[in-house]
């Protein structure tokens, strides 16, 4: 009993303090920032750090400005200070007017918390968007390609056609695009949401022609051939090759890659557990009642290997975050402009500038550490 109450103990701070830094993330420029949050105005309250147009009247009225309430760190992560306060720890760091450096500057004279704030909010990006696409597509795949393991899937030679040209049709337009404009996401969303409505449209109408001759096609084991394809790859190399395709450097553009890269890890364990699951009694009363198969999978399928699903998660967030400062240590990837800890990090690496090593790598160890013990609590559950 002790041991679990332990657990539990350590459970509830993981939790609690991975909420803290999900917030952080959230609420960076609401934390860190060189403009105020409100200001007051003789035609009334703007809101400077909030919205773009507040802060063209915070810029064009400074001088006329009755009061004004800053943020907690009232410093940009980009604000520079080199004649005053560059490469200061946060032992060396001086009050500048109402404010302080409280951990410290680097060799231009940016504050390191803004910095720290800024690169959280990256972090958590990466580290949970690119997991939970993960997540989504690979689940699906892996719980879909099991459950019809026995009986395949269906198609005619006009689906498979239609199939065919759409996935060509849809590859052409995402390279052109990423060759030529540039990656934009909700152009991307754009086409997939085109590819994934047509193909569904094509393939009801196709599904209407009953003379037509119906292949069998295993998607299963095409499941597993991919999957074993992704194995003999080695991941850092794909993404290396991967990140010289895009012309301009983002955080999607990286989000994008890792859930390219992530997602057959969650197909496999999904698959491997929707086959456990899916011969019990209580499955197969669902089918004799006649429920659909989409309730099946995820009224009475998915709750029951969920716990071993948030196991992977865990390790599949960290493992995107550690690989986010890893290529933003090396310089790879994100814009230069954009703060990660990766990059403060490389900045102090000869030592000289400590702080600079030390609280982002602070930062990387407390999230791992809170991340391993949900995963540990859920894998004893």
């Amino acid at each position: 009993m002790t041991n679990i109450r332990k657990y539990l103990t350590a459970y509830h701070w993981s939790m609690f303090t991975l909420s803290i830094f999900v917030m952080i993330g959230i609420f960076a420029p609401l934390l860190a920032n060189e403009l105020p949050l409100a200001c007051k105005t003789p035609d009334g309250w703007i809101f400077p750090a909030l919205l773009t147009k507040d802060r063209l009247v915070y810029s064009s009225k400074k001088m006329q400005l009755d009061e004004c309430y800053k943020t907690l760190i009232p410093f940009g992560s980009q604000n520079t200070d080199i004649s005053r306060s560059a490469a200061k720890s946060p032992c060396q760091s001086q009050q500048i007017g109402l404010a302080k450096h409280w951990l410290g500057t680097d060799k231009l004279g940016r504050d390191v918390a803004s910095g720290m704030i800024h690169g959280t909010q990256t972090a958590m990006q990466i580290g949970f968007i690119s997991v939970f696409l993960s997540f989504f597509f690979g689940v699906s795949i892996g719980m879909g390609a099991a459950y019809l393991k026995d009986e395949g899937l269906r198609l005619n030679i006009l689906q498979i056609l239609f199939l065919f040209i759409s996935v060509f049709i849809f590859l052409f337009y995402g390279l052109y695009e990423l060759k030529f404009s540039g990656f934009d996401n909700w152009i991307f969303m754009f086409y997939f949401l085109i590819f994934l409505v047509g193909n569904y449209l094509l393939f009801y109408l196709a599904s209407l022609i009953k003379d037509l001759k119906n292949y069998f096609i295993d998607i299963d084991m095409i499941l597993i051939k991919v999957i074993e394809i992704r194995k003999s790859f080695p991941g850092i190399f794909i993404l290396l090759a991967l990140t010289t395709l895009f012309v301009v450097p983002s955080v999607w553009n990286i989000i994008m890659i890792i859930t390219l890269l992530s997602w057959t890890e969650f197909a496999r364990f999904a698959r491997a557990e929707t086959l456990v699951v899916k011969n019990e009694n209580y499955i197969v009363s669902a089918h004799l009642l006649g429920f659909d198969h989409l309730r099946i999978l995820y009224r009475h399928i998915l709750p029951n290997i969920m716990s071993s699903l948030i196991v992977i998660a865990c390790f599949s967030v960290g493992s995107a975050i550690i690989l986010e400062a890893t290529l933003s240590y090396l310089g790879i990837g994100l814009p230069v402009e954009q703060v990660t800890w990766g990059k403060m990090m490389a900045e102090g690496r000869d030592m000289q500038l400590w702080w600079l090593v030390f609280f982002p790598g602070l930062a990387l160890f407390i999230i791992i550490l809170c991340l391993n013990t949900i995963a540990d609590v859920f894998n004893r559950n």
